[in-house]
């Protein structure tokens, strides 16, 4: 599987017009109107939606009429359900009976307990070329597959359909009743989309958010090689595209990203810009950087034997970031290799934090011990 990596910035190239599907009076926007009929290609693949659902039906009908009207011209969705309480499972077998042919549903299985085991679950049950996730309770733009779709059959014409692929693209932040509260989800979470290019990069902040993610079946195989140190199942998605394949993004917003009170993880809301970060508030940070350590630990342990030389080089590095006992090595690769996230004062947190890991690591003991005793 090690194919090297190669990587694509669709914002260099000529864009295709964003096409929008109506807005009422009132800034609602309205399904299933217009569509960029000029997509269309032939022969057509097909296209399969993975859909983890959990106590959702409040807008889950609302999600699957906006995947069922894409006019993409092939495509099937294979549900799963995470034992839901409410009426989730009963809309789910309401569509499977009403068109069999493009809705079907894994039996219920015991519970996962994340949305990341969930789609787990549905990726090792997929079969399709062509898979995408989708969360319950989104609505996605009527042309959302066709656009990816091209962009997908236009990087396996330059890397070849057996490279591990992925498709990404931006969204627009909405509420319950789908009124827009920001148009472009990167620009308010501050995300660069070319990260996908950089492993270095990729390896600190992710920049996919998995319902816009559209991936090749090489990348699903790679994928359902996902390990419990995984933090979510886009991130690692993102990093076996870095790793052993290509990513490329679209800017133009595809799904109307839900905000409301039962998101398992949204568009957060950035503090006011404070010059003055609390370095000293170790646990906090180590806590950030384990998770990012243990998925680089976790990519270098399956596919060990199996890495690009470059890739390779790389995760070493990172992991030299947590393993030195200099703590001069320890910031000197940090900064050398350019593992940074976006914004100064995330990145001269951790800069403090390597740099006075021996004091984090007692100071977190010393807490664990405490809620111990508490206990």
């Amino acid at each position: 599987m090690a194919l090297g990596s190669w990587f694509e910035d669709v914002g260099s190239r000529e864009q295709l017009p964003l096409m929008e599907e109506g807005v009422d009076q009132n800034g609602r926007h309205q399904i299933g109107e217009g569509s960029p009929s000029h997509l269309a290609t032939s022969p057509t693949p097909l296209v399969e939606v993975l859909l983890a659902t959990y106590n959702g039906e409040r807008f889950l009908r609302e999600q699957i009429e906006s995947i069922l009207a894409q006019d993409y011209g092939r495509l099937c969705v294979l549900a799963r359900d995470d034992g839901s309480k409410d009426g989730t499972r009963a809309i789910l077998e309401e569509y499977v009976e009403r068109d069999p042919q493009r809705f079907r549903m894994l039996g219920a299985g015991e519970a996962t307990g994340s949305a990341k085991g969930n789609f787990v679950r549905l990726m090792q049950a997929s079969t399709a070329p062509y898979v995408c996730f989708a969360d319950q309770d989104d609505v996605w733009r009527t042309w959302k597959l066709s656009l990816q779709m091209a962009k997908m059959r236009e990087m396996e014409a330059k890397h070849g359909p057996e490279t591990p692929l992925l498709v990404f693209s931006d969204l627009e932040i909405v509420n319950d009743r789908l009124e827009t509260l920001h148009g472009s989800f990167w620009k308010h979470q501050r995300i660069t989309p070319e990260r996908i290019g950089q492993l270095n990069r990729l390896l600190t902040q992710n920049v996919v958010t998995g319902c816009t993610a559209l991936m090749n079946r090489p990348l699903v195989e790679a994928g359902m090689l996902m390990p419990g140190e995984s933090f979510m199942h886009d991130w690692w998605i993102a990093l076996m595209a870095a790793v052993f394949g290509a990513g490329a993004f679209l800017p133009q917003p595809t799904v109307l990203y839900r905000q409301h009170g039962a998101n398992v993880l949204g568009a957060v809301e950035h503090a006011r810009p404070n010059l003055i970060p609390k370095w000293r508030w170790h646990v906090m940070r180590k806590r950030q950087w384990d998770v990012s350590e243990r998925q680089a630990r976790a990519v270098s342990r399956i596919f060990e034997g199996r890495l690009p030389r470059h890739s390779a080089e790389i995760l070493r590095a990172f992991e030299r970031c947590e393993t030195s006992p200099n703590r001069v090595v320890r910031t000197g690769t940090l900064l050398w290799h350019r593992f940074l996230q976006t914004g100064v004062r995330g990145n001269l947190a951790t800069l403090w934090y390597l740099w006075d890991m021996d004091r984090a690591k007692r100071d977190e003991a010393a807490r664990n011990i405490e809620v111990q005793v508490e206990g």
